[in-house]
């Protein structure tokens, strides 16, 4: 007879088919369905869904993880795994299926909505189908259970174990001490650098971004990179990373920077130990986790200065025309240039912060029932000029410009933060440990940097809690301090402020 931890690893297989399946549907939606395939895809992925769901809540598997739970034989990777599982199984067994199904093709519905009525930023056509959706979230986060408040359960998809209360907390930290030297940043960044307002062929930025990602260690044998009209980065299966690219003509930095941002997380998708191939811990413990990987390689290795001295080289040899006149001081300084901008995914990291936070109000006043969805555009345009200073002229540029709620991602957007936070700290941590990267990063090796997360990050996997991971590595709780001394440093040498 096969041993208890051989019975889950074949009812693993099963549910992980399922989930591979669901995962490559919702990136063919992303990259390449037609558009007239939205209604049927939306009845298919719930379909999977309920599939998955059966399966999680099948209550042989609910008496197996009982088994192994106390089950001394067992090992830390797999005691961890029976960890995992039974939490994501106590959590589906309060959802009801009929719902799980109703949530996923609204998500899907209201994902298509988006892409169709944003490009007219027809808010009103879109309403319906978000309002949806966040009905039935609030469902969902009701039937999870909640002690302190809804938006908790929200939160617990993306963080686990993470409370508004604390992330509030961390967003308090962050803004109250990042608002006062963001506003001298950006008082004395001046007008952008006329390269950044030239336009770019498309076609150049695709070979230089390809170029880029292969240069950041992505391999292309485990993974592909498309086009979707916003990046993204998903897991098929261990062994098969797909990230897409969105390309601008009249916008090199944020093809680049999103190139770089989304192959920070298929490079820790990539790291898992083989392994825990098919284990519930061939994951990341936590969005903000994954977040952290993302943007410490956007931020910390992109845009430091010895990476922007090795990109401009390769660039004037694409674009000559454009940046041939163009010095290392000059395209650094542009590449980090600061302003008030209303888009999130083309925010540089003074202001970035300031757009998460703008978000993470709204969904909390959704989910204490202080906001309407038809109040939304309005909201978000305040909170646009309390926190930026600016309002949108339309609802693309606003309130539509994000697909996550479209997803029905409620509790994603402080994820972004929460990887700000870990990333400054992990990268101080890896310089402390290994040294300067300079050198290396100004030749284009990037090898040192992955290996050291592939090390303390990516081997890890779901091992370990994200807060617990992060006391690992770091040997503390995290914080917004590193974040602050870094912006405080970087920014005070560029512009030579004292802040």
């Amino acid at each position: 007879m096969p041993s208890q931890w051989d019975r889950l690893v074949t009812k693993l297989r099963d549910m992980n088919d399922i989930g591979s399946a669901y995962s490559l549907l919702e990136w063919d939606q992303a990259s390449f369905m037609p558009r007239k395939g939205g209604p049927e895809r939306a009845r298919v992925v719930g379909t999977m869904a309920r599939l998955a769901h059966e399966r999680l809540i099948d209550p042989e598997l609910g008496e197996l993880l009982d088994e192994l739970h106390d089950d001394p034989s067992l090992d830390h990777p797999q005691r961890a795994s029976v960890h995992v599982l039974k939490r994501q199984r106590d959590k589906a067994t309060k959802v009801p299926s009929d719902l799980v199904i109703a949530l996923k093709e609204s998500e899907m519905r209201g994902y298509q909505a988006w892409t169709e009525t944003k490009p007219s930023a027809d808010f009103d056509a879109f309403r319906p189908f978000i309002a949806e959706t966040v009905r039935l979230k609030k469902q969902e986060a009701d039937a999870l259970g909640w002690v302190n408040e809804r938006y908790d359960a929200c939160l617990d998809h993306f963080e686990p174990d993470m409370t508004a209360v604390e992330v509030e907390a961390l967003f308090v930290e962050l803004i109250d001490g990042l608002q006062p030297m963001a506003a001298e940043i950006l008082d004395a960044a001046g007008p952008k650098p006329d390269f950044l307002l030239k336009a770019y062929d498309a076609q150049g930025q695709i070979d230089f971004c390809n170029a880029l990602v292969d240069r950041m260690g992505f391999d292309r044998d485990g993974g592909r990179l498309d086009f979707s009209p916003h990046p993204f980065t998903i897991r098929i299966a261990h062994g098969d990373v797909r990230q897409t690219l969105a390309v601008e003509e009249s916008d090199l930095m944020m093809s680049i920077y999103a190139a770089i941002h989304e192959t920070g997380h298929a490079l820790y998708d990539q790291g898992f130990p083989d392994a825990f191939a098919g284990l519930p811990i061939a994951d990341a413990p936590s969005m903000g986790m994954h977040e952290s990987q993302s943007r410490l390689w956007e931020n910390h290795v992109g845009r430091s200065r010895a990476f922007t001295d090795h990109m401009l080289p390769l660039l004037k040899e694409r674009f000559d025309q454009q940046l041939g006149a163009t010095d290392p001081d000059e395209f650094h300084r542009g590449v980090n240039h600061p302003e008030r901008s209303l888009i999130r995914i083309k925010a540089d990291e003074v202001t970035y912060n300031l757009h998460v936070a703008l978000r993470f109000e709204l969904e909390l006043g959704l989910f204490r029932d202080e906001l309407e969805v038809d109040d939304l555009p309005d909201a978000w345009d305040a909170a646009m000029e309390k926190h930026l200073g600016i309002r949108p002229q339309n609802h693309a540029e606003g309130v539509m410009q994000d697909m996550h709620w479209a997803d029905g991602y409620f509790g994603y957007f402080p994820t972004y933060s929460l990887g700000t936070l870990y990333a400054a700290a992990f990268f101080e941590k890896m310089t402390n440990d290994i040294g300067p990267v300079d050198d290396a990063l100004r030749a284009g090796d990037c090898s040192a940097v992955l290996r050291w997360l592939q090390h303390n990050i990516h081997s890890q996997g779901y091992l370990y809690p994200a807060k617990d991971l992060a006391r690992r590595v770091l040997g503390r709780d995290i914080s917004a301090q590193p974040f602050l001394d870094y912006v405080r440093a970087k920014y005070g040498t560029i512009y030579s402020l004292s802040i």
